[in-house]
């Protein structure tokens, strides 16, 4: 019978941090004798940020302190620990931090930065130390003996995490939901960066309930300006590119799926937002003049509906766990085709 978790129900960052400050506070010199192992664990997550591998126990422990997750001092060592659960990084918050910590007289050299996330994240930030979910969890392995509930729990959440977070791995594409689609597109960024020429992936809200989307190979005046101009395009889109899209909210079985298409590859174009009025209407005869390319090339690709807008779907492919790589080079060599060969002028 599956047990009760705490962490089924306390799943904010502010839960998140009252876990860290409560292992560590087990590092502290007046709590190192209540629990040997939760001890050992507190000091063993010290000892891999650079310059406290030696460290001998925890002093001070502060929550929220200049808007900072957890601060933890060690040594005279000011450690920012930025926790994130499903939220992504924003604004560089650590450099900001360790900047209002220098105001405050710390040195700099006496600070040390630590990311730590339990969710696959589209960007990092540039610190000291990086806690992945997987090098919490060979962390916490090591003291798996620990008999304390709260411990156990935790250690059971993030196990839990890591199994749906790899299900894309073994099950079809209407079981991933949104973990298994993070897990997806992380293992993408890692393996297939260069070949796909991935720029990003994460949560697109819409007025029609968002999807979790992967961009990539995107033509743009960053990465291939000309292309636009030999499309006789450039002064009405900003960009064209190749997008996953899942719909995490989907429930269904495969042959629905293939009804109503939660999963695709598409074709977009950003368009150029001067002057909106006339150059989205242009931007969207472009759209269509696209789709049709698309279609006389690819028999399989399909439209949705057009509407003007600066973000718009020329048109897609269905994929699966099973087809998503020969989907994405049937894209990519129909769009690089119609690079040298289309104009719409």
């Amino acid at each position: 019978m599956e047990k009760v978790n705490l962490f089924q129900y306390a799943t904010s960052e502010l839960s998140q941090d009252a876990f860290i400050c409560w292992l560590l506070a087990h590092g502290k010199k007046k709590h190192q004798k209540e629990d040997s192992l939760l001890c050992a664990c507190a000091l063993d997550f010290i000892h891999q940020i650079p310059g406290l591998e030696h460290a001998t126990q925890i002093d001070e422990i502060k929550r929220q302190y200049l808007k900072i997750d957890v601060l933890v001092i060690v040594d005279g060592i000011h450690i920012i620990i930025e926790d994130k659960t499903y939220t992504n990084v924003h604004g560089d918050q650590i450099a900001v931090y360790k900047d209002k910590l220098v105001k405050e007289g710390i040195p700099a050299d006496r600070i040390r930065t630590v990311y730590y996330k339990i969710v696959e994240q589209p960007y990092t930030e540039q610190v000291d130390c990086t806690f992945s979910r997987i090098e919490i969890l060979k962390l916490l392995r090591k003291y798996k003996n620990c008999t304390n509930n709260i411990f156990q729990d935790y250690l059971l959440h993030l196990e839990e995490l890591e199994s749906l977070s790899n299900i894309f791995n073994t099950a079809p594409i209407t079981e991933w939901g949104a973990d298994g689609t993070r897990g997806f597109f992380a293992h993408l960024k890692q393996t297939r960066a260069k070949d796909y020429c991935i720029e990003s992936w994460g949560y697109v809200s819409n007025p029609s309930g968002g999807f979790m989307g992967m961009w990539f190979h995107v033509l743009d005046d960053r990465n291939d300006e000309q292309a636009l101009r030999k499309m006789g395009i450039y002064e009405y889109i900003e960009s064209v590119y190749l997008q996953f899209e899942n719909d995490t909210a989907f429930s269904g079985d495969e042959k629905s799926a293939e009804q109503s298409s939660p999963y695709i590859l598409a074709v977009k174009v950003r368009a150029n937002c001067d002057y909106k009025n006339t150059r989205y209407r242009e931007a969207s005869k472009i759209r269509r003049a696209l789709y049709e390319e698309f279609k006389k090339r690819v028999p399989s690709f399909q439209k949705k509906d057009f509407h003007p807008g600066q973000y718009m779907t020329v048109g897609y492919v269905p994929y699966n766990e099973k087809n998503y790589d020969a989907q994405v080079s049937i894209l990519k060599s129909t769009l690089d085709s119609i690079v040298k060969e289309w104009n719409y002028k």
